[in-house]
């Protein structure tokens, strides 16, 4: 049942970081079901005439637009996006869009990516180039026998994670009613165990942060990657291009976190590849491929189909989008269970 329950969060998870999503979903228990609302005819409707929420979102939101609805952004560039709740309907999108569909670019990233000549991985491309790079990462990371290659590490992360809490309860806990209890606050440990995670499938490589004293290279990592996130979202409605002109702090702090990140991957990189290369020797003469886990990477490198840049690309943002939605993910489990008991 472990096993179970995060291979769909790691189907998830990838879905996500592969650009899978062009919409906002918001989850609603009757919406969710089907139903429609305020007599909805399903015909295709123009831009301009779906309803929106205006500048009183919530508000409006509240007063039921309908399972399609356009949202209005504040911030010195006001931007529309489009929410959908109804899966029937995002399941229709995805049929119409063909073999090439458009994906809205996160701006602040493609700069960084353009400022220091690094190449884009497949979340921030677009067309023949986007399809190219995404069917041959999909037979690394997406079809069955990739998930069936990695699971088995990314149970053995979830059970130290596991055994990592239930160390916290019994020496921080209290005992109610016979039984020890902790209440905590998870954000922190989610990120980390997200972290933990996708490291170890996508490098074959385990960072040590559910030890008491972390590295100081894994502790450097988790604040660049929080930092980036950080700011990211104000960096999609500020003109980012102006900021780095004049060297804003706010885009200089971005950059930073961006340049730590792809450091941190190139070096995971170089240690694997050097890894392969050594490796190659002694597979030979023992006549089999052997049993360490090498990771997407390792198998990356053994088809020699993508470029070492386009390889550090996308494990970088594989790294970046995985840990952020593994750790939505889990959160949603968490509170899930927690309503269902």
């Amino acid at each position: 049942e472990n096993t179970s329950c995060l291979r769909s969060v790691w189907m998830f998870c990838l879905q996500y970081v592969h650009g899978f999503s062009p919409v906002c979903v918001l989850g609603s228990r009757t919406l969710s079901k089907g139903v429609r609302k305020r007599g909805v005819d399903g015909r295709v409707r123009r831009f301009e005439e779906i309803p929106h929420t205006g500048r009183s979102g919530w508000i409006n939101l509240l007063n039921a637009l309908g399972p399609i609805y356009r949202f209005l952004s504040n911030g010195v560039y006001c931007k529309y996006s489009v929410n959908i709740f109804l899966p029937s309907d995002i399941g229709e999108l995805f049929r119409s869009e063909g073999l090439y569909p458009e994906r809205m670019t996160v701006q602040p990233w493609v700069t960084h990516r353009e400022i220091r000549h690094h190449s884009k991985g497949v979340f921030l491309k677009n067309g023949e180039e986007w399809r190219a790079d995404r069917l041959l990462l999909n037979k690394e990371v997406m079809m069955n026998v990739a998930v069936q290659r990695f699971l088995p590490h990314l149970d053995e992360v979830a059970r130290d994670f596991c055994r990592m809490l239930q160390a916290r309860v019994e020496k921080e806990g209290r005992v109610v009613e016979g039984k020890q209890s902790l209440t905590i606050e998870p954000s922190s440990d989610l990120f980390r165990f997200g972290l933990e995670a996708i490291c170890h499938v996508l490098y074959g490589e385990r960072m040590g942060l559910f030890s008491s004293s972390p590295s100081m290279e894994s502790q450097k990592f988790i604040w660049a990657l929080k930092q980036m996130l950080a700011t990211t979202n104000p960096l999609l409605y500020l003109p980012h291009r102006l900021l780095l002109r004049v060297g804003a702090p706010l885009w200089v702090q971005h950059a930073s976190a961006w340049d730590y990140i792809f450091s941190h991957a190139d070096v995971r990189i170089q240690r694997g590849y050097q890894r392969q290369s050594s490796s190659r020797g002694r597979r030979s003469e023992a006549g089999a491929a052997g049993d360490r886990h090498t990771g997407v990477l390792g198998q990356l490198l053994e088809k020699g189909q993508l470029s070492m840049d386009l390889i550090k690309a996308n494990m970088t943002e594989l790294m970046v989008g995985g840990v952020d939605t593994v750790c939505m993910c889990v959160d949603e489990m968490f509170l899930s269970l927690y309503t269902s008991t």
